[in-house]
């Protein structure tokens, strides 16, 4: 049996029910091929891989990061409050040192969104990275944390909540 050199977590989400339209190119089958992908090579079989299952964030969570108009019910939907809890439920797992590293893939995604949400940039409504650093600072008091944003394009969205921080 294959053992990971580190014990890392792994979060999927693919929300079904929150879509843009059928072809535009954000949607469950990217995220249900890939989990398909990582079944499909065994990935889970490898010792040391851990499935965590999203976490679902309050509205108290999204006000750390975000400043909603008109509220954070009008611009988000139950996919967003799980997602951003993929994120979550990832920096639990990694700050409780239950896993040494761990990966949320999710949607809907959050990097364009703003520091003040009005809705959808794209289809980013709230910023599944900014809730999750706001999170573990008010969680467990830490004071820097990089943001590698791995995406082929600029995550302008982080960028914003960041900026003077």
């Amino acid at each position: 049996m294959l053992k990971a050199l580190n014990k890392t977590g792994l979060v999927f989400f693919p929300a079904f029910d929150w879509a843009i339209d059928p072809t535009y190119p954000e949607r469950e089958e990217r995220l249900l091929y890939t989990q398909d992908q990582v079944l499909e090579e065994g990935v889970f079989d490898i010792q040391g891989i851990v499935e965590y299952k999203p976490e679902m964030i309050t509205a108290h969570d999204i006000q750390r990061t975000h400043f909603c108009v008109p509220d954070e019910r009008s611009v988000t939907t139950e996919s967003h409050l799980i997602s951003a809890g993929g994120a979550i439920a990832i920096a639990n797992a990694v700050m409780n040192k239950e896993v040494k590293n761990g990966f949320a893939l999710v949607r809907p995604p959050g990097h364009h969104s703003m520091r003040v949400s009005h809705g959808g940039r794209g289809f980013c409504h709230v910023n599944m990275e900014a809730i999750m650093v706001e999170y573990i600072r008010t969680r467990f008091g830490v004071k820097k944390i990089a943001i590698i944003d791995t995406d082929c394009h600029h995550g302008d969205g982080t960028n914003d909540i960041f900026w003077h921080d």
